[in-house]
């Protein structure tokens, strides 16, 4: 046997150890038994987008699944992580984005999403239970710019387009098509996840009931997974890893159906019903509404009115970069103190001029009285 017998046999061993591992993770998860997942386990690159509210938990959430035991720090701007998997000879590799500062910088989304990168874009948006009066706004705010981003590049690609809209009815394919028109997916695979259940579960029940109500029905508008979580609770982690490793490496998506408002809510894409939710509370209020969007939105709007303007913009005031020494970089400190220092010599060399012309002006005009 020579060497190119040695190679050949060697690349057949690696196809069956990459086989091998496939059949190893479905015995553990389950059978493949959707056109979407068949499709995902094609990826051997991904991009995963973790966006939601300033000081949600979306680092604790990533850190898990990277299995990584880290000091926590605030997220600013959008950062990058990747994680890898070996099978065989094959490498998978997820990207991770997380979005730090909430909604007032989802333009940042940009960056990810990109005609190279949308066909593998996968969006994780988490929302804190504790801090109603930014949950609507950041998810809507969210959704809506990412909606707008994959449009701009379907726009200028129609094949993208029909792919894209594919890619969106595997996904949605357990919908029924009444129910779909009313519905306005995201054009990403997307997961909502409900963070702080530990102290979600000290809310009055009614409450709970409520709010469950209102996220059961985004999940279901936007086509999504609907999860909750808490980084203080040791049921959750294996549940992180499983979901993020369904988006990015094409395992299968956490099994399980449990809507009851006392427990940790879990649903999976298209296995919910507008009829099983319910109407929204104070429905008859709203009557007026253009679409059953709307009609939960001013539902929810009416128990706990969200901010407007730009939300997170006061928290980020109090946070400023400049001065964290976790951002620390000496040279360019440097730089910003001389350039500091020269602006501040230009102001007061400006306000002496200032004043030296106007004690010359009023000398003048004395003069020329006399």
């Amino acid at each position: 046997m020579n060497i190119w017998d040695l190679a050949k046999q060697k690349l057949v061993e690696n196809k069956q150890r990459a086989a091998e591992l496939e059949q190893k993770l479905d015995d553990e998860n389950g059978a493949v038994n959707d056109n979407y997942l068949a499709e995902v386990r094609r990826r051997h690159e991904s991009h995963i987008i973790i966006a939601g509210n300033r000081k949600c938990g979306k680092s604790s959430f990533m850190l898990n699944f990277l299995e990584r035991k880290e000091d926590l720090r605030e997220s600013v701007g959008l950062e990058f992580t990747y994680a890898r998997r070996t099978r065989g000879n094959v490498k998978d590799v997820a990207n991770l984005w997380e979005l730090g500062g909430g909604s007032s910088v989802t333009e940042l989304l940009s960056v990810p999403i990109t005609a190279k990168n949308v066909e593998t874009c996968s969006l994780i948006v988490l929302l804190d239970m504790t801090n109603l009066s930014e949950m609507w706004i950041t998810i809507e705010k969210t959704v809506d710019t990412v909606r707008r981003l994959v449009e701009n590049l379907e726009r200028q690609d129609v094949n993208l387009q029909t792919r894209m809209a594919e890619k969106s009815r595997l996904r949605l394919e357990k919908y029924e098509s009444s129910s779909l028109k009313m519905c306005t997916p995201c054009p990403l695979p997307m997961t909502i996840v409900a963070t702080k259940y530990d102290e979600f579960q000290n809310f009055e029940s009614e409450k709970r009931r409520h709010l469950c109500q209102f996220l059961r029905f985004l999940a279901y508008s936007y086509g999504a997974n609907l999860m909750m979580y808490s980084s203080r609770m040791e049921q959750f982690p294996k549940l992180v890893k499983n979901m993020i490793s369904h988006f990015a490496f094409g395992t299968v998506c956490p099994q399980g159906y449990i809507t009851d408002h006392n427990k940790p809510m879990f649903i999976k894409c298209g296995f919910d019903n507008l009829e099983a939710i319910g109407i929204p509370p104070g429905s008859d209020n709203f009557m007026g509404a253009s679409s059953p969007f709307n009609l939960w939105r001013e539902s929810f709007i009416s128990l706990w009115p969200q901010k407007t303007g730009n939300v997170d913009v006061e928290d980020t005031k109090k946070q400023d970069p400049m001065i964290d020494p976790v951002f620390k970089e000496p040279s360019i400190d440097n730089l910003v103190e001389i350039k500091r220092k020269e602006l501040e010599n230009h102001i007061r060399s400006k306000r002496d001029r200032e004043a030296a012309e106007a004690r010359a002006a009023e000398r003048i005009a004395k003069i020329n009285v006399r």
